[in-house]
């Protein structure tokens, strides 16, 4: 595939998993409304770190790899083009290990799409997956949800915020998302519960109050269109922000890994909604 074919492109890691399948259907809904290719990236699992020592080319020979690899591609795009027949959809294969190849294709990507689990780990998030979400260039949406469920197109966009610059940028990607899919935008602000030392009066609470309403009002004017709400909830971040994305079709939330000096800050709150939020996260950073 050309370098420059899916420079600003919603670009998916495809594995012919069943949740695999569910995140091409959801990207390619994202990259309909942001009226942007689709590219369906699909590595060999002969590359994958999990059968790379255990397995040798003598005896999995690399093009047979390669080609179930573009076959299980195809397949995803042919699955998309029913019910996107308009969308422009490239595919791509490539002999690098998966989260390796999808971290490099993120650098030009819009939007980088991956399921929560792969067809050969079973585990909550594979390491495919954990991988591409701490190192990725761009934003990184993993897919959850209930396999074979019908996007819920009409929900909102919920948004965590905590009036950090980082969670500003997700709001104001959340703005953007929530425009293009034309539904409304639940700005969340999820406080810990705090017990403030005898003798001393904190006004937390009323300056925590504000940080959603103080966080929105320049996207309010720059997206007319949308039609935003607030919530302040007190609780651990990640099961207030969870409980909020049972009735959301996207949750956006701000995360500051992205390099080996900085994984290590691959937030608490981001890690466990990737393995408890009951609909897709995108990790903006």
């Amino acid at each position: 595939m050309d370098a420059h074919r899916d420079q600003g492109a919603v670009v998916v890691g495809v594995d012919g998993s069943g949740t695999s399948l569910n995140a091409v259907r959801w990207a390619a809904y994202a990259a309909e409304r942001l009226h942007t290719p689709l590219v369906i990236a699909c590595a060999p699992p002969f590359f994958t770190h999990r059968t790379m020592d255990a397995r040798t080319p003598e005896s999995n020979p690399p093009s047979r790899w390669h080609r179930i690899a573009e076959s299980t591609a195809d397949h995803a795009a042919a699955l998309v083009r029913t019910y996107a027949p308009e969308l422009p959809v490239a595919t791509e294969t490539t002999p690098e290990a998966p989260d390796l190849a999808l971290i490099s294709r993120s650098a030009q990507a819009r939007l980088l799409v991956v399921g929560a689990q792969t067809a050969w780990d079973n585990r909550v998030v594979g390491p495919t997956t954990m991988a591409v979400a701490r190192h990725a260039h761009c934003p990184v949406v993993v897919w959850r949800g209930v396999a074979g469920r019908p996007i819920p197109r009409r929900s909102p966009v919920a948004v965590g915020v905590d009036g950090t610059p980082l969670s500003t940028g997700a709001l104001e990607l959340g703005f953007e998302l929530a425009d293009a899919f034309g539904v409304s935008l639940l700005a969340v602000h999820a406080r810990p519960h705090r017990i403030a030392p005898v003798g001393r009066q904190y006004d937390h609470a009323e300056t925590e109050q504000n940080v959603p309403t103080d966080a929105l009002a320049p996207y309010r004017t720059k997206y007319p269109h949308v039609e935003a709400t607030e919530v302040t909830v007190t609780g651990v971040p990640a099961t207030m922000l969870a409980a909020m994305g049972r009735d959301a079709q996207l949750l956006v939330v701000g995360t500051r890994a992205r390099n080996a000096a900085t994984a290590a800050l691959f937030g608490s709150t981001s890690r466990d909604l990737l393995h408890h939020a009951p609909c897709p996260v995108l990790l903006y950073r």
